[in-house]
């Protein structure tokens, strides 16, 4: 059966992105039907590669940039990502040919999390979710709200807490035991065993998780990022279902201010063990509806 009627949309309702340091290595955006968030990392080389703020940051621009261009040619799903691996494999080997020979792991990443709104009948909307690392998404269905993730990386993250061994430690200073962790964990990128995200030197897509859900028009979704999911992952003052509340009634701006004030409480992440006091924090709050 051929589904007509008006061509579904995303409309922003909030949209956030706050730097935990001097850099914000996070993304978001959409277009159209389409919405997106990201949230990089920078690779293990001891000398930043890009002209961006830092490497993390120059790859999150560049999927910004490049899902922006592929999303308004109409592509979408599977074929989406494969074209986003081979744009942001050339812009990389454009931004790094002063420097040849790069070892892979030396590449920047990042988890992307990507929906898509698509016709599914008379006032309901079919949404459809790509996710590589841990960004989340939060869909409203009958039984509550559904938290999407992609949780292949959540053993090394594991791993990587466990080299804190319990201590904190100052902010903007990583332990070198965690240093060593992140280090083995990062052999494991994009690999069966191992977890997925978006690299330059590595191929990702097909690898994604995906998800449908069927939701009413107007519904209201949330991307966020590791780093706004403290809320909720790290100091426990939201559940999903409060979080998706909370930015429900618009309190997004109070959420940030309550999000930075857990940190600074826990300067050296004693209470609540992290390698970052500070994360990169960003949210986009989405509706679905048609554009008639």
């Amino acid at each position: 059966m051929t589904l007509t009627g008006p061509e579904p949309r995303l409309r922003s309702l909030y949209r956030q992105s706050v730097p935990g340091s001097r850099i914000n290595e996070d993304g978001l955006g959409l277009l159209g039907h389409c919405a997106w968030i990201v949230d990089g990392a920078t690779g293990l080389s001891t000398e930043q590669l890009t002209g961006g703020g830092s490497d993390a940051a120059w790859l999150a621009g560049a999927i910004d940039e490049a899902l922006g261009k592929l999303t308004s040619e109409g592509y979408g799903g599977t074929d989406l990502l494969q074209r986003l691996e081979t744009e942001i494999s050339r812009a990389f080997e454009d931004a790094t040919a002063h420097r040849p020979g790069l070892h892979v792991h030396h590449a920047p990443s990042a988890c992307l999390g990507l929906v898509r709104a698509l016709r599914a009948g008379e006032g309901r909307l079919r949404v459809e979710g790509l996710l590589l690392g841990d960004v989340v998404a939060l869909v409203p269905s009958e039984q509550g709200i559904v938290r999407w993730t992609d949780e292949r990386a959540k053993p090394f993250e594991r791993r990587t807490l466990a080299a804190l061994e319990g201590g904190g430690h100052e902010p903007g200073r990583m332990p070198d035991a965690v240093r060593r962790q992140i280090m083995d964990n990062r052999t494991k990128l994009n690999q069966q065993g191992g977890y997925w995200v978006v690299n330059p030197c590595l191929p990702f897509a097909g690898h994604e998780l995906r998800f449908e859900a069927e939701v009413q028009a107007g519904a209201l979704i949330v991307l966020a990022t590791d780093g706004f999911m403290r809320l909720v992952d790290v100091f426990g003052t939201y559940t999903n279902s409060s979080l998706h509340a909370a930015l429900a009634a618009g309190r997004g701006d109070d959420l940030i201010g309550e999000l930075r004030a857990l940190e600074r409480s826990d300067r050296l992440s004693e209470e609540y063990p992290r390698v970052k006091a500070h994360d990169d924090a960003s949210v986009l709050v989405i509706a679905a509806e048609t554009s008639g």
